[in-house]
């Protein structure tokens, strides 16, 4: 998809053309994410926020490359905390 150039409106509205979000499947309405990055502006959907976040958890391994569970981990944490109160 190509750039197109906008403006910044009043209170600092900014209008996102319909072809960027008609891709994106954004109504009127519809939340959205707005982050900073390397002096840019990016905008996410809540939606891609949790897949992206999904994809980093799913990718956890321990030293010999076998997938970890996080849950598990938190639990064992937990556990070594409350033996020691």
């Amino acid at each position: 998809m190509s750039d197109i150039r906008t403006k910044i409106g009043e209170g600092g509205r900014v209008i996102i053309p319909a072809v960027f979000r008609q891709h994106l499947h954004l109504a009127v309405g519809d939340d959205i994410i707005l982050h900073i990055k390397d002096d840019e502006i990016h905008i996410t959907t809540p939606h891609q926020a949790l897949h992206k976040l999904q994809a980093k958890v799913r990718s956890y391994t321990d030293a010999s490359d076998k997938p970890v569970s996080l849950v598990d981990e938190l639990i064992a944490m937990r556990r070594v905390e409350a033996a020691h109160e």
